[in-house]
């Protein structure tokens, strides 16, 4: 009897789950197709059932991260756009974005944005991409002129300093992810 269009939607999401944290962990010449069917604990022809090669499951796995990363989620309870700005740079510094149980595409793969294979450039220029457009929307209604380019150099300040942080202890990883930068930042 054949699955149901259910299940494969759910064992897809596996997959692209498991492609999608070992990605953000490793990159994408680190991971293997063996090693991400392991971790959704699937056999690898289920793989090929979904996706036509690991290019594809990249694009696939780092779209989903994105979608899934907390500055994709609306934030309709914050009373002030100002606020929501600050609290979103805030949280994007915040100690647990160096945490490697929860990855971010962006500063963990950014060696990934001049990979060879054009698919893989894509993948992460989309997740860079949606996080500026998160931003520039918030710019704009706070009634910035300059929304676009703003969130653009807030997005790069973001990624470099967390993907510098990361090579810092772990103590001075608190210390220089705690400094009063998103203030700077979010203030742009």
């Amino acid at each position: 009897m054949p699955y149901t269009p259910e299940h494969k939607e759910q064992t897809r999401q596996r997959i692209l789950q498991a492609a999608a944290k070992l990605f953000c962990s490793h990159g994408f010449d680190r991971v293997t197709l063996t090693q991400i069917m392991k971790k959704a604990n699937m056999t690898h022809g289920a793989f090929y059932a979904h996706f036509s090669g690991k290019s594809s499951l990249y694009e696939d796995a780092m779209a989903f991260a994105s979608s899934h990363a907390f500055w994709a989620r609306d934030h309709k309870n914050t009373e002030e756009k100002e606020t929501h700005l600050k609290a979103l740079v805030s949280r994007y510094l915040s100690w647990g974005r160096t945490d490697k149980e929860h990855p971010s595409p962006l500063e963990f793969l950014v060696t990934d944005a001049a990979h060879k294979d054009e698919k893989v450039r894509q993948a992460y220029q989309v997740c860079f991409d949606n996080l500026v457009e998160r931003l520039a929307g918030i710019l704009r209604k706070q009634g910035s002129q300059e929304a676009e380019e703003l969130a653009e150099e807030t997005v790069v300040s973001l990624v470099g300093t967390v993907a510098i942080a990361r090579s810092f202890t772990q103590s001075l990883q608190k210390d220089f992810l705690n400094r009063d930068s998103s203030t700077h930042i979010s203030s742009s």
